[in-house]
């Protein structure tokens, strides 16, 4: 079915880029055999032999597709709230719970999502929690008041954490580690992607006044509730995707079925090439150390201790320790700052003053609005409204995000990961702070947007996680090390909603501070030479065909 697909795309559209790979002389890394004799080689070999061409670009295609709309799930309750706080009534202190609730979600199950993904599938988990998403979101959208719609939120984010977590591992595993990196990172800049067509949804449906009553609810359908289903519709067109798509090569062979393995390479060697798949000269595949078949049956419990225990022990505590750091400085800068933008940016947007710093603007909205509370005897109105110039801003911020994921693309390939990391951290880290230092409000806008940028070094760290972690327990470090890197959201979120009212420029020094501190602590990462060894020392075309002569 997944084959009849392709070949209906490549007929429908006919262009270069869906030639296929390289020829495998052209790689000169076909593993050695005499001509008439059956090609034996290891999994990440005949990945090699398979190419590089369109299976491999729908595929990154369909991850980020899922990665965009997790960002989307994630980020869209920043204005979903400020549109629903009339019609759910919501204080200051509900608010500031409600938007935390898709980060606490990801930390209380990301544990469970990674011991399935490493012992049911990764395909199986991004299916049915892509789906179970997408229905609950939309069920959501009719709440009638808060606490049915937090739960329905929090029972969205749940299923949604299941394919947000598994979804950096199943991309990497369908490349060969000749091109995991480029595409790894590619799909991660579909992210950056989604806090662009964010905001641009919300403007776009936000401002819509229609209303719809729907009395045996005894709700009144707007905007906000439409846009709580739009933002799930990425899921719902990734889960029709998936469903023409395998499981990864990498999870089959370590399962034990090395023929099932061997079938999806020898797929991915026929849509890159256009060549018959009995043409594909790798015929079994070899095992290595035991890798393959070490999966058993165990109680749920007992497989759960399992996949952990080997995180929290050396060799892989160190790489689990830095990962999960690393992590949950990022998240806390960008989600954790990203969450309270709208509000940040309607305060700004409300204030003529342009020669000020930013913390002086907010300080100076926040102590009008307490005096104005304080000193007016008739009751305030309820404003839903968001500042057109909010959106605007939000846009060109999500822009200079993706623009950094479009940059590490590019030179992914020529420098060391971590020299990347090092590099983006600390830069952005320093920007961080000097956001809260410029004398002006759209130099400061400048900066934070950069600041920003750091986020797109969450792709790139997960393509570091998939080299660090053996395929076993790869799933499972992920999506722990996600978690924790997620719980940095809800401390972010809550320490910087503190910080603005108590000190501002606090929350400035200390997350720009942090993310310079994650890039010095990537200097640690190790170099990446199992990739080199097996893209550098296999025999090159000429010895392969003087010796199938």
């Amino acid at each position: 079915m997944f084959l009849k697909f392709w070949t209906y795309l490549k007929r429908r559209f006919p262009c270069d880029c869906l030639n296929g790979g390289p020829n495998i002389h052209e790689m000169g890394v076909a593993p050695v055999a005499k001509k008439g004799e059956p090609t034996s080689a290891t999994l990440d070999e005949a990945m090699l032999l398979s190419g590089f061409g369109v299976y491999n670009i729908f595929h990154m295609l369909m991850s980020g597709l899922v990665l965009m709309g997790m960002i989307i799930q994630c980020l869209v309750l920043g204005y979903v709230i400020p549109a629903a706080q009339c019609d759910l009534d919501l204080t200051t202190q509900q608010k500031g719970w409600l938007s935390a609730i898709p980060f606490a979600a990801i930390v209380l199950t990301s544990y469970f999502w990674g011991w399935w993904g490493d012992t049911q599938g990764r395909r199986s988990v991004m299916l049915y929690s892509m789906m179970g998403s997408t229905i609950l979101s939309t069920i959501a959208s009719f709440a009638p008041e808060l606490i049915s719609f937090a739960v329905l939120q929090f029972l969205s984010a749940i299923f949604m954490t299941g394919s947000s977590s598994i979804v950096y591992t199943y991309l990497g595993e369908f490349n060969s580690l000749r091109h995991r990196d480029k595409m790894v990172t590619f799909g991660s800049s579909f992210i950056g992607m989604g806090t662009i067509v964010l905001p641009c949804l919300a403007w776009l449906i936000l401002p819509l006044e229609f209303a719809y009553p729907i009395p045996f609810l005894s709700i009144t359908y707007r905007s906000w509730r439409l846009l709580v289903v739009i933002c799930a519709s990425p899921f719902a067109l990734g889960t029709i995707l998936l469903l023409f798509a395998p499981e990864t090569p990498k999870f089959l062979f370590a399962t034990g079925r090395h023929e099932e393995a061997l079938e999806v390479v020898k797929t991915i060697y026929t849509v890159n090439t256009r060549k018959s798949r009995h043409t594909f000269p790798v015929k079994t595949l070899i095992i290595e150390n035991g890798e393959a078949g070490a999966y058993k049956k165990r109680s749920i419990l007992t497989s759960m201790k399992e996949q952990t225990m080997p995180l929290l022990r050396p060799p892989l505590l160190k790489w689990f320790a830095l990962t999960s750091f690393v992590q949950f400085g990022i998240f806390a800068a960008t989600n954790g700052f990203y969450v309270w933008f709208p509000s940040i940016l309607n305060s700004l947007a409300s204030n003529d003053a342009t020669n000020m710093k930013i913390c002086d603007v907010l300080n100076e909205n926040r102590l009008a609005s307490l005096e104005a509370a304080a000193s007016s005897n008739v009751t305030a109105v309820c404003d839903d409204s968001i500042h057109p110039s909010t959106y605007l801003r939000s846009t060109y911020i999500g822009l200079t995000f993706y623009s950094m994921y479009i940059i590490v693309v590019v030179i992914v390939d020529f420098v060391a990961k971590k020299h990347i990391l090092l590099g983006t951290l600390t830069v952005t880290g320093l920007c961080g702070i000097a956001a809260h230092l410029a004398p002006h409000v759209q130099v400061a806008v400048i900066l934070f947007a950069v600041f920003q940028m750091s986020g797109a070094c969450i792709g790139l760290m997960n393509a570091v996680a998939v080299e660090l972690f053996p395929t076993k327990y790869r799933a499972m470090g992920i999506c722990l090390s996600m978690m924790l890197g997620r719980s940095g959201s809800m401390v972010g979120s809550n320490l910087i909603g503190w910080f603005l009212d108590v000190n501002c420029g606090a929350g400035f020094y200390l997350f720009g501070g942090l993310l310079v501190l994650n890039g010095l602590v990537c200097l640690t990462i190790p170099n990446n030479k199992k990739k080199t060894k097996l893209t550098e020392n296999l025999p090159t075309a000429a010895q392969i065909e003087s010796q199938q002569q």
